[in-house]
């Protein structure tokens, strides 16, 4: 019996570390909705200065592209590329140091302090080495690879503790650079700092629900949505020095109020007989030919259009990362005395996507180490939330 419990527990140490083997082979990006994706904005921090510097990121759970326990073996920053077709030189020599380590503290209650935000795993997995950063081509549009490469003199587990019922899950990751001293001259790394928002148009209109002589009214969106900010809705081609407002659902699917015998898109006018009211918007007792109510009116944000027909309506969109991959629908309605009968248009519909902010917040702080005599480094920073490495760990 001891020699065959011997032999199981022998199987599943090894497969153990053949499992550990193979999760420190693979390259994972975080946050993982950024793998493949070009980050909203590129940093000058830390690496575009010839001071020192300490830098924290941390990482909500939720960003991680793996559940349970995962060995790294080093982390690869990218290079920013959001000017596409520019080349970056490197930069060298760095002395840095990398530290990781799980935290309970989140994006949101990310502290000042750095020492505040480790856990009591917490590891000096680089210590003083010399870095070069590579330098970098020419690209088009489209991340850049992460061959900013950061290797761990020993690996360093997340997460020992798997998701269960009964064990918590692993917590949030921290990875903290210490650029204890770097050369004069420009290094821009990827970095969370915006997203793009996903936009499109749907639904129906034509050529005649529009200020005669005029194209039709539109409805764009601001480029990027974020959870917890505001967001612009700019029309353009309305009646000049009209009232509009932009109405807004969350959906542009089912029948207007509700009703599924009035599918969305549903005609301001009777089809069969543009010059009469449709059956659903009888009450405004005039019709309105060519145009359509491509969403149900939930919420309604109003203006005046300037000479020109412009306007923007801006809206409150609510927090929380369960907002991210939310879309909202909205339409343009514009008064128009001279367009038709009802003297109202309206545009395309027109949908944006919550995009961010991801669960990511960075503290930092910048020192002179050439100072004489050189001052302690920081033992605080500057907080932000939704910033911070786009990188890959092995």
């Amino acid at each position: 019996m001891g020699s065959k419990l011997a032999h199981r527990v022998c199987r599943a140490v090894v497969a153990v570390f053949a499992v550990v083997g193979v999760l420190a082979a693979q390259n994972v990006t975080v946050p993982a909705l950024l793998n493949g994706v070009e980050g909203g904005g590129g940093t000058s921090i830390p690496f575009g200065s010839n001071q020192a510097c300490r830098i924290q990121c941390i990482y909500d759970a939720a960003e991680l592209p793996w559940q349970g326990p995962r060995a790294l073996t080093a982390i690869k920053l990218r290079a920013d590329n959001n000017t596409p077709n520019t080349a970056m030189a490197a930069k060298g020599w760095l002395q840095i140091s990398v530290l990781v380590s799980t935290t309970d503290k989140t994006a949101l209650t990310a502290s000042p302090v750095f020492a505040d935000n480790r856990g009591a795993d917490a590891t000096w997995v680089i210590q003083n080495q010399l870095f070069q950063l590579p330098a970098q081509p020419a690209l088009p549009a489209g991340p850049r690879p992460a061959n900013i490469v950061f290797p761990f003199a020993t690996p360093w587990m997340f997460g020992l503790t798997p998701a269960t019922s009964s064990l918590p899950p692993p917590q949030n990751l921290l990875v903290e650079f210490h650029i204890h001293s770097q050369p004069s001259g420009a290094y821009r790394l990827d970095n969370l700092g915006g997203c793009s928002s996903a936009q499109a148009s749907f639904g129906s209109l034509g050529p005649a629900c529009a200020v005669p002589g005029h194209p039709g009214v539109t409805v764009t969106g601001d480029p990027s949505m974020l959870a917890g900010s505001s967001y612009g809705w700019s029309i353009a081609n309305a009646a000049p020095n009209a009232p509009y407002f932009v109405a807004l659902d969350v959906t542009n699917q089912g029948g207007l109020f509700g009703n599924p015998a009035w599918p969305l898109p549903y005609p301001m006018f009777d089809p069969a007989n543009p010059a009469q009211q449709s059956p659903a918007l009888a009450a405004l007792g005039y019709p309105a030919p060519d145009c359509w109510l491509n969403i149900t009116p939930v919420t309604l944000l109003g203006g005046v259009a300037d000479a020109a027909g412009a306007g923007i309506a801006l809206g409150a969109i609510p927090p929380g990362r369960q907002m991210l991959g939310q879309v909202f629908y909205a339409q343009a309605v514009s008064f128009a005395q001279t367009a038709n009968p009802l003297r109202i248009i309206t545009s395309l519909g027109r949908s944006s996507t919550v995009c961010g902010p991801l669960g990511v917040a960075r503290v930092y702080a910048f020192y002179n180490n050439l100072a004489t005599p050189p001052p302690p480094p920081p033992t605080s920073g500057l907080v932000q939330v939704g910033v911070g490495f786009i990188l890959d760990v092995q």
